[in-house]
């Protein structure tokens, strides 16, 4: 390895080391329960971003139906805990199961479609598992939804502060963090981009283009179930609109996107801009003007995408490569 990309390297681990002890230590000075609801939203966002990174950022499959694998994740870990008493902290894992059996037929299925095709079939998905949760009113309480019970205690996945949900947020951001981050530095993630890049050159060089593909959905669908449980947990109240929405597929596309997408830390870098963006707007401009506020966040959104077409964190990349010769 060259001394400059060392240097380079050095530089990208002071930052991202910086960062985490930052999010590690500041929540403990903050009282203010408004501003640890941000904390705790951008690392599900982060976290959930992350997950749907993993096939539409390396492998290059966008979807547009991670909403279902949000909603999945959140509808079984709350449904067995309500019928059953069965934890949350393992009613997770069985959602993140039951997403990725789910993501991996719609993989067999839609795999074989590219591009645009494949986002509209992944839209479609979605859509109708957002009809599917909302008509099956025997199961999912329909438009009215489920309530969980109000009860603090570890084994609920349920706390009286605020101050929990920030540090296994961050540990689940972190988490989803660690994995993109063994993805591509590992022969997986070499697969993803060979495949992204050329399918036909990555087939001719020996790579199961299918293989991995299918990886990459199991991955990304399991761990978006984890972050939708996350989600159930905190605002101990989920229905159709909240968790299974198009427009959450939407809005993790986007985090992903100006964050960096196809890269670790992007997802967590657009989270960490967009939603106190999205938190400020709001509460500046309220709703006494219907829609001006997202005006303004599509305004910074175009000037973004105008200036940093690789995303921020490619922006921050390519910064501190460039300064590494300069100051060999």
């Amino acid at each position: 390895m060259k001394p400059s990309t060392k240097r380079t390297d050095r530089k990208h681990s002071i930052w991202v080391w910086t960062a985490l002890a930052v999010m590690v230590i500041c929540p403990l000075f903050i009282k203010n329960n408004y501003y640890l609801d941000g904390f705790i939203l951008i690392f599900m966002w982060g976290a959930f971003a992350g997950a749907w990174n993993i096939l539409s950022g390396y492998a290059g499959m966008t979807s547009l139906g991670h909403n279902a694998f949000f909603g999945i994740g959140a509808y079984t870990s709350t449904l067995l805990f309500l019928h059953f008493g069965l934890t949350p902290w393992l009613g997770m894992f069985a959602g993140g199961f039951l997403a990725m059996t789910v993501g991996l037929l719609v993989g067999v299925v839609c795999f074989r479609l590219r591009s645009h095709y494949f986002a509209l079939a992944t839209l479609a998905f979605g859509e109708v598992c957002s009809i599917l949760a909302l008509s099956w009113r025997s199961l999912t309480g329909g438009a009215e939804g489920l309530a969980l019970p109000i009860e603090p205690s570890l084994y609920n996945f349920a706390f009286d502060s605020k101050l929990p949900y920030v540090y296994i947020g961050l540990a689940l951001c972190a988490g989803v963090t660690g994995v993109c981050y063994y993805i591509e530095n590992s022969k997986l993630g070499y697969y993803l981009t060979a495949f992204k890049e050329n399918e036909a050159a990555a087939r001719a060089l020996g790579v199961n283009t299918g293989r991995v593909r299918l990886t990459a959905m199991a991955l990304s669908s399991f761990l978006s179930a984890i972050s939708g449980t996350f989600y159930a947990q905190y605002v101990v109240y989920i229905d159709p609109s909240s968790v299974i929405r198009l427009p959450l597929s939407v809005q993790v596309a986007l985090f992903a996107i100006v964050g960096g997408v196809g890269t670790v830390f992007g997802p967590i870098i657009g989270a960490a801009i967009f939603i106190p963006i999205t938190i400020a707007l709001r509460g500046w401009l309220g709703t006494s003007v219907t829609g001006l506020y997202m005006i303004i966040y599509g305004v910074i959104l175009i000037i973004i995408m105008l200036y940093m077409p690789d995303g921020i964190y490619g922006k921050i990349k390519n910064r501190l490569t460039a300064a590494g010769p300069a100051n060999s």
